[in-house]
């Protein structure tokens, strides 16, 4: 098994140094929307059964216009039947070119959709704690009752109603009267 780490940084060193690290990225996030619509296709470019210069030829006919470094790299995987860790490699690199381009990626989880003004206000709040440029997310989940749950670089802030009434709960199992 390849380090997944490793490769998504040598990726992204690569496509630094070549200034190519922004258009990587997007391709990135192109071939990894089409590969999880077609997951059939991630185990075709794994499988022993195929002989590796023909997936070698379906990648380059599935992917050819994007960078030829992308191409390759994606051609290494395949080599090395590894294909199935594209998604870890390209979160990898993900994590690698958002930390060289001071980016933080926060997930506002709420009971209901947040406004545009609350995702700002939100937003700001985050960008003067960090020092860091934030990508906010809203994500609903009906079981929340109401509040806010807050994720970002492994950090979990938990303000929801649940989490309070759990709190209250542990707090008054604990008191005797």
């Amino acid at each position: 098994m390849i380090d997944t780490a490793g490769y998504g940084k040598a990726l992204f060193e690569l496509a630094a140094e070549n200034g190519s690290d922004c258009l990587v990225r997007e391709e990135l996030a192109l071939i990894r929307t089409v590969l999880k619509e077609n997951r059939s296709y991630v185990t075709l470019l794994d499988t022993p059964a195929v002989p590796t210069e023909e997936k070698q030829a379906l990648l380059r006919q599935a992917f050819g216009a994007v960078d030829p470094m992308l191409l390759n790299f994606l051609s290494l995987l395949c080599e090395k039947r590894s294909f199935y860790l594209f998604f870890a490699c390209a979160d990898a690199y993900d994590g690698f070119y958002d930390e060289a381009h001071n980016l933080l990626r926060a997930t506002a989880i709420t009971a209901v959709p947040m406004q545009a003004y609350q995702m700002d206000a939100l937003s700001k709040k985050l960008e003067s704690i960090t020092d860091k440029t934030v990508i906010l997310t809203n994500r609903i989940d009906e079981n929340l009752i109401g509040g806010i749950t807050l994720r970002y670089g492994g950090v979990q802030l938990d303000d929801s109603i649940r989490s309070r009434l759990d709190k209250l709960r542990r707090s008054l199992s604990d008191t005797i009267v």
